[in-house]
Protein backbone atom coordinates (compact mmCIF):
# COMPACT_ATOMS: atom_id res chain seq x y z
CA UNK A 1 0.00 0.00 0.00
CA UNK A 2 1.25 3.68 -0.33
CA UNK A 3 -0.04 6.70 -1.26
CA UNK A 4 -0.20 9.54 -4.10
CA UNK A 5 -1.37 12.73 -3.85
CA UNK A 6 -4.15 13.44 -6.52
CA UNK A 7 -4.63 17.17 -7.92
CA UNK A 8 -6.46 18.95 -10.64
CA UNK A 9 -9.86 17.61 -9.34
CA UNK A 10 -12.30 20.08 -11.36
CA UNK A 11 -15.33 21.27 -8.89
CA UNK A 12 -18.22 23.93 -10.17
CA UNK A 13 -19.59 24.67 -6.38
CA UNK A 14 -17.86 24.30 -3.21
CA UNK A 15 -19.74 24.78 0.28
CA UNK A 16 -17.61 24.90 3.27
CA UNK A 17 -18.70 25.13 7.24
CA UNK A 18 -16.11 25.50 9.95
CA UNK A 19 -17.58 24.65 13.50
CA UNK A 20 -14.75 25.86 16.53
CA UNK A 21 -15.22 24.46 19.33
CA UNK A 22 -14.12 25.71 23.05
CA UNK A 23 -11.94 23.62 25.35
CA UNK A 24 -11.55 25.92 28.08
CA UNK A 25 -12.40 29.61 28.96
CA UNK A 26 -8.74 30.68 27.05
CA UNK A 27 -6.16 29.55 29.15
CA UNK A 28 -6.12 26.09 26.50
CA UNK A 29 -3.68 25.11 24.13
CA UNK A 30 -6.00 24.98 21.21
CA UNK A 31 -9.71 24.76 20.19
CA UNK A 32 -10.93 22.38 17.78
CA UNK A 33 -11.81 23.11 14.72
CA UNK A 34 -14.58 20.99 12.63
CA UNK A 35 -14.51 21.23 9.01
CA UNK A 36 -16.89 20.02 6.61
CA UNK A 37 -17.09 20.78 3.26
CA UNK A 38 -19.21 19.61 0.34
CA UNK A 39 -18.17 19.81 -3.40
CA UNK A 40 -19.83 18.95 -6.74
CA UNK A 41 -17.32 17.00 -8.86
CA UNK A 42 -17.05 17.48 -12.24
CA UNK A 43 -15.49 13.99 -13.18
CA UNK A 44 -14.09 10.94 -11.39
CA UNK A 45 -11.59 10.90 -9.32
CA UNK A 46 -11.02 7.40 -10.79
CA UNK A 47 -12.98 6.04 -13.09
CA UNK A 48 -12.74 2.59 -13.14
CA UNK A 49 -12.58 1.90 -9.32
CA UNK A 50 -13.52 3.35 -5.57
CA UNK A 51 -11.06 5.41 -4.51
CA UNK A 52 -10.41 6.17 -0.28
CA UNK A 53 -8.62 9.50 0.69
CA UNK A 54 -6.46 10.40 3.77
CA UNK A 55 -7.80 13.92 4.85
CA UNK A 56 -5.93 16.46 6.37
CA UNK A 57 -5.22 15.69 9.54
CA UNK A 58 -2.98 19.27 10.45
CA UNK A 59 -3.48 22.50 9.81
CA UNK A 60 -0.13 22.32 7.51
CA UNK A 61 -1.84 19.57 5.76
CA UNK A 62 -4.28 21.55 4.15
CA UNK A 63 -1.56 22.94 1.73
CA UNK A 64 -1.18 19.93 0.41
CA UNK A 65 -3.01 17.33 -2.31
CA UNK A 66 -4.90 14.87 -0.42
CA UNK A 67 -3.85 11.37 -0.63
CA UNK A 68 -5.30 8.57 -2.50
CA UNK A 69 -4.86 5.64 -0.32
CA UNK A 70 -3.61 2.81 -2.20
CA UNK A 71 -2.47 -1.13 -2.31
CA UNK A 72 1.01 -0.81 -3.34
CA UNK A 73 3.90 -2.00 -0.76
CA UNK A 74 4.94 0.92 1.25
CA UNK A 75 8.64 1.84 0.57
CA UNK A 76 11.22 3.91 2.80
CA UNK A 77 9.44 6.36 5.43
CA UNK A 78 6.54 8.27 5.15
CA UNK A 79 5.68 11.24 7.60
CA UNK A 80 2.86 12.69 8.14
CA UNK A 81 1.45 15.89 10.60
CA UNK A 82 -1.13 15.58 13.02
CA UNK A 83 -2.71 18.53 14.97
CA UNK A 84 -3.70 17.63 18.44
CA UNK A 85 -7.47 17.08 18.59
CA UNK A 86 -10.26 14.43 19.78
CA UNK A 87 -10.82 11.91 17.46
CA UNK A 88 -12.51 9.04 17.29
CA UNK A 89 -11.29 5.54 18.20
CA UNK A 90 -11.28 3.95 14.49
CA UNK A 91 -9.37 7.29 13.47
CA UNK A 92 -6.89 7.15 16.49
CA UNK A 93 -6.00 3.81 14.97
CA UNK A 94 -5.30 5.39 11.75
CA UNK A 95 -3.08 8.29 13.23
CA UNK A 96 -1.00 5.83 15.10
CA UNK A 97 -0.52 3.73 12.25
CA UNK A 98 0.50 6.39 9.95
CA UNK A 99 2.80 8.15 12.22
CA UNK A 100 4.72 4.45 12.88
CA UNK A 101 5.66 4.77 8.81
CA UNK A 102 8.08 8.26 9.50
CA UNK A 103 10.68 5.05 11.06
CA UNK A 104 9.48 2.64 7.78
CA UNK A 105 6.71 0.07 8.51
CA UNK A 106 6.86 -3.42 8.47
CA UNK A 107 4.89 -5.77 6.65
CA UNK A 108 2.76 -6.66 9.98
CA UNK A 109 1.87 -3.07 10.58
CA UNK A 110 1.35 -2.22 6.94
CA UNK A 111 -1.41 -5.01 7.27
CA UNK A 112 -2.77 -3.40 10.33
CA UNK A 113 -3.09 -0.01 9.09
CA UNK A 114 -5.00 -1.29 5.97
CA UNK A 115 -7.38 -2.87 8.28
CA UNK A 116 -7.49 0.32 10.71
CA UNK A 117 -8.21 2.36 7.04
CA UNK A 118 -10.75 -0.06 6.04
CA UNK A 119 -12.52 0.34 9.33
CA UNK A 120 -12.63 3.88 9.79
CA UNK A 121 -13.57 4.24 6.19
CA UNK A 122 -16.82 2.35 6.74
CA UNK A 123 -17.47 4.57 9.97
CA UNK A 124 -17.76 8.32 10.26
CA UNK A 125 -14.05 9.24 9.78
CA UNK A 126 -12.70 12.56 10.32
CA UNK A 127 -9.43 10.70 8.45
CA UNK A 128 -10.80 8.45 5.18
CA UNK A 129 -13.15 9.23 3.26
CA UNK A 130 -14.03 6.98 -0.14
CA UNK A 131 -15.11 8.41 -2.97
CA UNK A 132 -17.06 5.93 -5.56
CA UNK A 133 -16.60 5.62 -9.56
CA UNK A 134 -19.69 8.34 -10.96
CA UNK A 135 -19.68 10.28 -7.78
CA UNK A 136 -20.67 14.18 -8.40
CA UNK A 137 -21.34 15.29 -4.39
CA UNK A 138 -17.87 14.61 -2.47
CA UNK A 139 -18.49 15.37 1.53
CA UNK A 140 -15.44 15.86 3.73
CA UNK A 141 -14.96 16.04 6.95
CA UNK A 142 -11.73 16.86 9.07
CA UNK A 143 -10.62 17.84 12.22
CA UNK A 144 -7.97 20.98 13.12
CA UNK A 145 -6.53 22.66 15.69
CA UNK A 146 -6.82 26.68 16.71
CA UNK A 147 -3.84 27.23 17.85
CA UNK A 148 -3.00 29.64 20.86
CA UNK A 149 -1.30 32.47 19.59
CA UNK A 150 -1.19 35.15 22.35
CA UNK A 151 -3.09 36.03 25.67
CA UNK A 152 -6.33 34.05 25.46
CA UNK A 153 -5.91 34.70 21.40
CA UNK A 154 -6.25 31.53 19.11
CA UNK A 155 -5.84 31.56 15.09
CA UNK A 156 -7.04 29.46 12.30
CA UNK A 157 -7.08 28.79 8.89
CA UNK A 158 -9.05 27.03 6.00
CA UNK A 159 -7.81 26.53 2.52
CA UNK A 160 -10.91 26.26 -0.23
CA UNK A 161 -11.02 24.63 -1.62
CA UNK A 162 -8.15 21.90 -0.79
CA UNK A 163 -5.23 22.15 -2.98
CA UNK A 164 -6.02 18.80 -4.97
CA UNK A 165 -9.45 20.22 -5.98
CA UNK A 166 -9.31 23.30 -8.96
CA UNK A 167 -12.38 25.48 -9.49
CA UNK A 168 -13.91 25.83 -12.49
CA UNK A 169 -15.11 28.85 -14.66
CA UNK A 170 -18.56 29.67 -13.28
CA UNK A 171 -17.90 28.03 -10.14
CA UNK A 172 -17.85 29.47 -6.81
CA UNK A 173 -17.12 28.94 -3.32
CA UNK A 174 -19.14 29.68 0.18
CA UNK A 175 -17.41 29.70 3.80
CA UNK A 176 -18.89 29.81 7.02
CA UNK A 177 -17.85 29.96 10.51
CA UNK A 178 -19.17 29.66 13.52
CA UNK A 179 -16.35 30.67 16.66
CA UNK A 180 -17.44 29.78 20.07
CA UNK A 181 -19.38 31.95 22.66
CA UNK A 182 -17.74 34.41 24.61
CA UNK A 183 -15.23 35.10 22.35
CA UNK A 184 -14.74 38.40 19.90
CA UNK A 185 -13.22 38.49 16.37
CA UNK A 186 -9.79 39.90 16.29
CA UNK A 187 -9.28 39.69 12.54
CA UNK A 188 -10.62 37.66 9.49
CA UNK A 189 -9.10 37.74 6.33
CA UNK A 190 -9.76 36.36 3.06
CA UNK A 191 -7.36 36.25 0.32
CA UNK A 192 -7.75 34.63 -2.92
CA UNK A 193 -4.18 34.78 -3.37
CA UNK A 194 -2.53 33.90 -0.33
CA UNK A 195 0.62 35.55 -1.59
CA UNK A 196 -0.57 38.81 -1.93
CA UNK A 197 -1.78 40.52 1.85
CA UNK A 198 -4.00 42.80 -1.16
CA UNK A 199 -5.73 40.42 -2.58
CA UNK A 200 -8.83 40.55 0.04
CA UNK A 201 -12.17 38.59 -0.15
CA UNK A 202 -14.85 40.70 1.21
CA UNK A 203 -16.16 39.20 4.65
CA UNK A 204 -19.81 39.08 6.11
CA UNK A 205 -20.18 39.00 10.07
CA UNK A 206 -23.02 38.43 12.18
CA UNK A 207 -23.81 37.46 15.55
CA UNK A 208 -25.79 34.62 16.06
CA UNK A 209 -27.54 32.35 18.58
CA UNK A 210 -24.95 33.63 20.84
CA UNK A 211 -21.75 33.21 18.59
CA UNK A 212 -19.93 35.28 16.65
CA UNK A 213 -20.75 34.14 12.80
CA UNK A 214 -18.18 34.70 9.51
CA UNK A 215 -18.70 34.15 6.08
CA UNK A 216 -17.25 34.83 2.78
CA UNK A 217 -18.40 34.27 -1.29
CA UNK A 218 -15.61 34.24 -3.77
CA UNK A 219 -15.15 32.80 -7.25
CA UNK A 220 -11.87 31.54 -6.70
CA UNK A 221 -9.12 29.56 -4.40
CA UNK A 222 -8.94 31.44 -1.13
CA UNK A 223 -7.43 31.47 2.17
CA UNK A 224 -8.99 32.28 5.25
CA UNK A 225 -7.01 32.61 8.38
CA UNK A 226 -9.18 34.38 11.57
CA UNK A 227 -8.26 35.34 14.91
CA UNK A 228 -10.34 35.36 18.13
CA UNK A 229 -9.85 36.32 21.50
CA UNK A 230 -11.55 35.06 25.11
Amino acid sequence: MAFDPISNIPVRVVDTTVDVVSRGTGEQTHDDVFVTTQLELLGDIDPGKKTTLILPLASEAQQQPILCYTDQPITGAQVFTFDDVERSAYDDEVVEGLASLADGASKKEQRELAVDIGRAAKSLSSAVVTVEPGQRTLRLFYRIAADKVGDREFEFSVIGPLPSFIIQAGGSIGVVAALPRNTSVISAVGLYNPQDPNSVVPTSSAQLGGRPMLGWFWQNDPLFTVRYRY
